[in-house]
C-alpha cells in the first residue's frame, strides 16, 4: 500500500539567490532559520540531499520553540522522501513535541498524522492506527474537515497493509471529495494514486485504469516527478496484470525516468525487478539482466530474493544455466536467512512465554511444597501419638499387640508403595500421550501443507497438456513452477521447526483467497470466497485452525468432488464465526462412507476449537459443509 508525505503546498514567491541574499543581511539567529527552512522547502521537490542540509542549518540556528517545531517537521519530510524512515520518525515526534509545548494543539495533531505514516511504512501498524484514531478525534471535535479526511486517507493504507482493500476503499473515498472540495492537489494525487492501487488488488482493472489517469493528469499538472513515478509504476501493475506487457513495459521505463530525475534510490528496486520481469516475459533476457543487476545492487531486506529470482530465470532463458543456478541458489539463501530471523523472534516470544509460565509454576510449586509439609508435620505427630500409644498398650498388655502393630505398619508401607507406582505410572502416560499428540500434529501439518500443495500441483499439470501449443502454456508452466518452490520452503520449514502453523499475515479471508487463486489458476476448478462481518483480527489458534481446515475441505473437493465451482462463504455474527463450503461435484452418502484421515483431522480441530460440524450431501447433488466457531 502507498502512503507518502508531500511537501508544504504553500506558493513559494522569493527565488533561492534572493533567500540567500537575505540570510547573509541579518544577524538574528531565528530569522536565519527561517530562511533556510524557506529554502529547504523550496528546494526539496528538485534536490533532497541539498534540502536536507538546508534545514540541518536552520536547526542549528533556531532557538525559538514555535520555530523548530515547523524545522524539525520539514526535516521528516525530507527524511521521509529520501526514504530513511527512523530519521522521519524522530523528527516528527519532536515536531509535535516542539507544537505542544508551544500550546499549539492543532499543529501539534498534523504533526501526528505523520508520525503515524511513517509508522505504517515501518510496519508498525497497531501503533500507527492508535496515533490516527487520536488524531481523527481531535479533528472531528475540532471540524477539521480537512484533516480529518488526511486521517482517514492515511487509516486506508493500514486497511490496505493488512490486505483489506474494501475497507481500504471505502475511507480513501470518504476522504477524495475533501481534497477535491478544497483543491488540494498534492493530497488529491495521493488519494486517487490509492485508489488505482487497491482497486488493482480487487481486480477492478477499469477503476483502477481511470482513477491512475485522473492522478496522471494532476501529477504533470504539478511537475511532481515523486508522483508520477508512482502513477506510472501504477499502470505498469495494471497493464502487467492484464497480460498486456508491452505497454506495460513503456510504463515502467516512464516510471523509472522519473523516479532518477529526482535522485530517490530507496524506490526504484520495485521498478528495476519490474523492468527486469516484464522484458524476461517479452524474451529479451538480455535486457532484463541489465535492469535486475542495478537493482541488485541497491537492493535490501527481502528485495533480494526477488531479484535473484527474476535474475535466475533471465539467465536461464539467456541460455547461461551455470548463472541460473548461482541466482536460484542466492534466492533460497535469503530466503532462508529471511525465514530464520522470523523464526528466531518467534523463538524469543515463546522463550518469554516460557519463562513466565516457569516462574508460576515453581510458586505454584512453592506452595504445594509448603502445604505438604504442614500435612506431614500432621501426620508424623499423630502417627508419633499412635506409636506411643501402641507401645504403651503393647508394654502393658502383651506381645501379641506389638505383633499387630508391626503388621499395621508393613500394610502401612506397602500402600505408600503402591501409590508411588501408580503416581511413576500416570507420568509415564502423560509422557507417552504427549509424544503421541506430537506425532499427530506432525502428520496433520503434513496432510494439510503438502498434501493440499501436491494436489493443486496435480491440477497444474494435468492442464498442461490441455493448453499446450496456446500462450497460456508459459504462463501456467510459471506457476506450476512457483507452487512446487512454495512447497520446497514448506516442507524445509517442517523439517526446521518443532512448531509448525500457518503465518497468517493479513488476516483469515486474504489468507483463504490467497489459497484459493493458487488453486483456481489450474483452469480445472473455480473457487470464489465471499467474507464478511470480519473486521477485527481473530486470536491467532482460531484462525489458524479455520484456514487448515477450509485447506483440508478445498483439497477434498479438488480430489474427490469432480466439482467445477466451489464456494466458500466466511461470516462472523457477533461471537459465532460461520463458514460454509459448498461444491458443485458428484455428491456422496454419508451414512454410507468410510471417513479418511482428512475428515478425522477436521473433526478433531473443530473438537479443539469447541466448533460444530455439519456435512449435507448426496449422490449427484454436491456437498455443503458448514462449520460454526465460537470466537468470544
Amino acid at each position: 500500500m502507498l502512503i507518502w508525505i508531500v511537501p508544504p503546498g504553500q506558493a513559494q514567491v522569493q527565488k533561492p539567490d534572493s533567500l540567500y541574499e537575505a540570510a547573509s543581511a541579518t544577524s538574528d539567529p531565528n530569522e536565519k532559520a527561517q530562511i533556510f527552512l524557506q529554502l529547504s522547502q523550496l528546494t526539496t521537490p528538485t534536490d533532497l540531499n541539498l534540502a536536507l542540509e538546508q534545514v540541518n542549518q536552520a536547526t542549528e540556528l533556531a532557538d525559538d520553540a514555535e520555530l523548530l517545531g515547523d524545522i524539525y517537521d520539514q526535516k521528516g519530510r525530507v527524511h521521509f522522501a529520501l526514504g530513511e524512515l527512523d530519521g522521519a520518525l524522530s523528527s516528527f515526534r519532536e515536531a509535535k513535541r516542539r507544537k505542544e509545548a508551544a500550546g499549539n494543539d492543532a499543529l501539534a495533531a498534523r504533526v501526528n498524522n505523520r508520525v503515524g505514516v511513517v509508522l505504517v511504512r515501518l510496519k508498525r501498524l497497531e501503533e500507527a492506527m492508535e496515533v490516527f484514531l487520536e488524531s481523527a478525534a481531535y479533528f472531528e471535535e475540532a471540524g477539521d474537515d480537512v484533516n480529518l479526511a488526511m486521517s482517514h486517507n492515511n487509516m486506508a493504507g493500514i486497511f490496505a497493509d493488512m490486505g483489506d482493500y474494501e475497507n481500504a476503499v471505502r475511507y480513501n473515498e470518504l476522504a477524495l471529495p475533501v481534497f477535491q472540495e478544497n483543491d488540494i492537489k498534492q493530497y488529491e494525487i495521493i488519494t486517487l494514486t490509492n485508489l488505482a492501487g487497491q482497486h488493482l488488488r480487487l481486480e477492478n482493472f477499469e477503476s483502477a485504469i481511470e482513477y491512475n489517469q485522473l492522478a496522471e493528469v494532476i501529477g504533470e499538472e504539478l511537475q511532481d516527478q515523486y508522483a508520477l513515478g508512482i502513477v506510472y509504476n501504477n499502470f505498469g501493475q495494471i497493464y502487467f496484470e492484464r497480460g498486456e506487457i508491452e505497454t506495460s513495459l513503456d510504463y515502467y521505463e516512464k516510471s523509472l525516468a522519473a523516479k532518477k530525475s529526482i535522485g530517490i534510490n530507496s524506490n526504484l528496486v520495485p521498478t528495476y525487478n519490474n523492468l527486469g520481469q516484464s522484458l524476461t516475459m517479452l524474451n529479451r533476457p538480455r535486457e532484463a539482466i541489465q535492469y535486475l543487476i542495478q537493482g541488485l545492487e541497491i537492493a535490501q531486506g527481502d528485495e533480494l530474493w526477488h531479484v535473484t529470482s527474476n535474475l535466475s530465470k533471465a539467465y536461464s532463458l539467456a541460455g547461461e544455466p551455470d548463472s541460473s543456478t548461482y541466482y536460484l541458489d542466492l534466492t533460497l539463501a535469503h530466503r532462508d536467512s529471511i525465514f530464520t530471523m522470523e523464526r528466531q523472534l518467534v523463538i524469543d516470544e515463546l522463550r518469554t512465554q516460557y519463562e513466565s509460565e516457569q516462574q508460576e509454576m515453581e510458586i505454584v510449586q512453592l506452595e504445594e511444597s509448603q502445604r505438604q509439609n504442614r500435612n506431614l508435620l500432621v501426620l508424623i505427630s499423630g502417627l508419633f501419638g499412635a506409636t506411643l500409644v501402641i507401645a504403651f498398650l503393647v508394654i502393658k498388655n502383651n506381645r501379641k499387640r506389638r505383633v499387630i502393630a508391626q503388621q499395621n505398619e508393613k500394610i502401612e508401607k506397602q500402600h505408600v508403595e503402591k501409590l508411588l507406582k501408580e503416581q511413576e505410572l500416570i507420568g509415564i502416560n502423560a509422557m507417552l500421550e504427549g509424544q503421541e499428540k506430537e506425532r499427530e500434529k506432525i502428520a496433520e501439518e503434513l496432510h494439510d501443507t503438502i498434501g493440499s500443495s501436491l494436489a493443486t500441483l496435480k491440477l497444474y499439470i494435468e492442464s498442461l497438456d490441455e493448453v499446450k501449443g496456446n500462450g497460456d502454456y508459459h504462463k501456467l508452466h510459471q506457476k506450476a513452477s512457483h507452487l512446487l518452490e512454495e512447497t520446497y520452503d514448506d516442507v524445509r520449514k517442517i523439517a526446521h521447526s518443532n512448531s509448525v502453523g500457518v503465518l497468517i499475515k493479513k488476516g483469515l479471508v486474504p489468507a483463504v483467497k490467497s489459497m484459493a487463486l493458487k488453486i483456481s489458476e489450474a483452469q480445472r476448478i473455480d473457487i470464489q470466497v465471499i467474507g464478511t462481518g470480519l473486521e477485527d483480527r481473530l486470536e491467532n489458534s482460531v484462525e489458524i485452525g479455520v484456514f487448515r481446515t477450509i485447506q483440508e475441505l478445498l483439497s477434498n473437493a479438488v480430489k474427490h468432488s469432480g466439482a467445477s465451482e466451489v464456494v466458500v462463504q466466511i461470516t462472523q455474527h457477533d461471537d459465532i464465526l460461520n463458514i460454509i463450503v459448498e461444491d458443485d461435484g458428484l455428491g456422496f452418502d454419508p451414512n454410507n462412507t468410510q471417513w479418511g484421515m482428512g475428515y478425522t483431522t477436521i473433526q478433531n480441530r473443530m473438537d479443539n476449537l469447541n466448533g460444530e460440524l455439519t456435512i449435507d450431501s448426496s449422490t449427484g447433488n454436491g456437498t455443503t459443509v458448514i462449520l460454526n466457531v465460537p470466537v468470544d
